[in-house]
């Protein structure tokens, strides 16, 4: 069984102690990280790497280096940076929706369900996938914070600029 983050054994402990999850039923004995990934949302959840009303608030932009990927699991969205500024995009591969993975040696993602890869800007390397990962608009906040528009798409060589 997989570690569950702090958020996802709360859930877990919480439907089991109410007896039910999601449709009513409890899990009995199935991966309760699989259980607790299918029950929360990313509106569910409260913490500052969290989406809220659509919007994923990712922090500084100085903790983003060039040539880095950060995942945020709970929007399923990775924040990259490279020469050009920081950009974000989904972590779901098109094929059967589960999250790609950063490989740093090969500076690419890789889907682990069945193996598609994907370069560092989200493109399509390697099928079964057919199409590449989606990428979201990305601003700035007053205090420099990085904010991804999980609602509104952009073309993959959209950059937000920053100086550090």
């Amino acid at each position: 069984m997989s570690e569950l983050t702090r958020r996802q054994f709360c859930v877990v402990t919480g439907c089991g102690l109410a007896g039910a999850c999601g449709n009513g039923s409890s899990n009995n004995g199935g991966d309760m990280a699989a259980a607790a990934h299918d029950m929360v949302t990313p509106n569910d959840l409260v913490n500052p790497d969290c989406a809220i009303n659509g919007k994923l608030y990712a922090g500084a932009s100085t903790k983003f280096a060039v040539g880095t990927s950060t995942f945020f699991e709970c929007a399923r969205v990775l924040v990259l940076r490279d020469a050009g500024g920081i950009y974000a995009m989904t972590s779901i591969c098109p094929h059967e929706q589960c999250d790609v993975m950063f490989a740093p040696a090969t500076h690419d993602f890789e889907c682990p369900c069945h193996l598609s890869t994907f370069d560092f800007n989200g493109g399509l390397t390697m099928g079964p996938a057919t199409t590449g990962l989606v990428h979201f608009a990305v601003s700035l906040d007053g205090g420099g914070n990085v904010v991804v528009d999980l609602q509104t798409n952009v073309p993959p060589a959209t950059r937000l600029g920053v100086q550090d």
